[in-house]
């Protein structure tokens, strides 16, 4: 060779290809309902937003310390398929048709899935039947076995609704929709099941208090997953879309302050849990049962706020508004008194502690309690403006009534004076 020859080489397109592919499979951002919790909230409290038992969909599929439920998975994907009258065929239209949604599981997700198109339809198949037979049998007693451990074991339950509303472990409502369709509502049991929705939150219903109207509501609706499902079975049924910005947020007085303030609070269940009411000088708030299930529920629903745009900040709104009521260990023991607070976390983390935490590093936009702030604000300056009006009245209503009260004062500060030198002049002598 030459020297000095200089040999060009053709540069590699396969980077290019990859990054063509990456582009193609992107998803536009309105579309993610699925995502990660972002890391502000989640160094607050990691484990409220980790799963204790159970992987639902890709985000947390194939972690170590949840394998033991994977067994369990599939004798009650089997034990719903083969309801129908051949349970393989329902097997194989049911895998068919959730491959062919490959495109629009990834789409709801905020990052790329790893797992190949047959791999994550095997997981959403998995998962999704395990979910349905799991509601089937908490809402139908006749359908457990007797040697299930999920139903005989005290405790599998309650983490089960713990781990089945966390943000990360959610699948597309769609694909339990379709599943629940075809593998649920074409057996002799698709008489004693209503639909989809009512059959979740029946779930979920000892984990968080909401109104009997709410939940007859729901099933009219369109959900993302059962996260977002939950979230909007506490939408106010007249809910008012009119948004609150954040800068327009009123001061909100502590629980004991408003108390001082002649304010009194009542305990309301007639309403869904973040509907707070003021009537007539009383404040009315639904009860509120804290335990671990219900403290990750919370956070996970102000997360899936923070991530998913579209969705009303009223459950945002509520910790960020109780976060001021209660501040102190006094304003706890207040609601507590009346019935409204129910801490049953035990240990330190008492309920003005819980609020707080709770609505640290969250952003809120939308702050569906101002005109309840300024209810409470308007109110207390009328009250004040009473009081000062009542002393002007009584004791200033002419100069000489004013001259009598300053009298009154300066005679009663003198008779103190004239004590406190008789008790020192006695003891001196």
């Amino acid at each position: 060779m030459a020297a000095g020859t200089i040999h060009a080489q053709v540069p590699s397109r396969e980077w290019l290809h990859s990054v063509q592919a990456e582009l193609a499979e992107l998803a536009p951002p309105s579309n993610w309902s699925i995502s990660r919790v972002p890391f502000t909230l989640r160094v607050v409290k990691p484990e409220a937003y980790t799963p204790h038992i159970i992987s639902i969909g890709p985000l947390h599929h194939g972690a170590k310390n949840l394998q033991s439920m994977e067994f369990h998975k599939l004798h009650y994907m089997f034990s719903l398929l083969r309801r129908n009258p051949n349970a393989f065929d329902t097997l194989d239209a049911c895998g068919t048709a959730i491959e062919g949604l490959d495109r629009q599981v990834r789409a709801c997700y905020s990052e790329s899935i790893k797992f190949t198109r047959h791999d994550l339809a095997r997981i959403l198949l998995v998962d999704g039947c395990f979910v349905l037979e799991l509601f089937l049998r908490f809402s139908q007693a006749n359908l457990r076995l007797k040697d299930d451990p999920v139903f005989n074991t005290s405790w599998i339950i309650s983490t089960l609704q713990r781990d089945l509303a966390l943000l990360e472990n959610q699948i597309p409502f769609f694909v339990l929709q379709w599943l629940f369709d075809v593998a649920v509502m074409k057996t002799d049991i698709a008489q004693e099941v209503s639909n989809l929705p009512e059959l979740a939150l029946a779930f979920f219903k000892s984990t968080l208090y909401r109104s009997q109207e709410s939940v007859q509501s729901i099933s009219r609706s369109q959900f993302i997953h059962l996260l977002g499902l939950i979230h909007d079975s506490y939408l106010p049924p007249a809910q008012i879309q009119e948004r609150h910005a954040i800068s327009t947020q009123p001061f909100v007085y502590s629980a004991s302050s408003l108390s001082e303030f002649g304010i009194h609070f009542q305990r309301d269940t007639t309403q869904s849990q973040f509907v707070l009411r003021f009537e007539r000088g009383v404040l009315k708030i639904p009860p509120l049962l804290i335990h671990e299930s219900t403290d990750s529920i919370f956070r996970n629903l102000i997360a899936f706020e923070q991530i998913f745009h579209g969705s009303s900040q009223f459950v945002t709104s509520y910790f960020v508004f109780m976060a001021y009521l209660v501040s102190t260990d006094s304003d706890t023991e207040l609601l507590e008194h009346k019935g409204i607070i129910e801490n049953h976390m035990g240990g330190w983390e008492n309920a003005s502690f819980l609020f707080n935490e709770m609505s640290k590093q969250v952003v809120l936009e939308d702050f569906q309690l101002a005109p309840l702030c300024r209810e409470l604000n308007q109110y207390n300056r009328t009250r004040w403006n009473e009081y000062e009006t009542t002393l002007k009245r009584v004791y200033f209503r002419t100069p000489w009534t004013m001259v009598g009260l300053i009298a009154s004062y300066a005679l009663l500060v003198l008779i103190m004076v004239d004590v406190v030198y008789t008790i020192r002049s006695y003891y001196r002598y």
